[in-house]
């Protein structure tokens, strides 16, 4: 295990700062969202009906797949640098090269680095 880095470790590294900044955004706005939409649509929106728990739990729960949903969507919004420095990395830099990301070279297509 020498070398390995683990957990929240992993998070405060310079190339993942970006990422434990949504993850953080994300968990803490999962711990609060939903909890005062549910109160505010049980004191405020829905104290009429006749069932206010009812109302403020689907509210609450509609509000955490909209924080679910907003996570999910600025994830896949990242830019993929892992991709464009693997891409530079097959093709050679500036050379063209075949395009083929599959996985590392082997056999006779494998490249003489000596």
């Amino acid at each position: 295990m020498g070398g390995q880095t683990k957990g929240f470790s992993l998070l405060l590294q310079e190339q993942n700062r970006e990422v434990a900044k949504k993850l953080g955004t994300a968990t803490l706005l999962m711990f609060t969202v939903p909890i005062i939409a549910f109160y505010i649509g049980l004191y405020f929106l829905f104290p009429q009906k006749e069932e206010p728990l009812m109302w403020s739990g689907g509210l609450a729960v509609l509000f955490t797949n909209v924080v679910i949903a907003g996570y999910v969507i600025s994830a896949f919004s990242e830019e993929e640098d892992a991709v464009d420095e693997q891409q530079q990395r097959v093709s050679g830099g500036g050379e063209q090269g075949d395009g083929d990301l599959a996985g590392p070279r082997v056999g006779a297509y494998k490249q003489r680095t000596d």
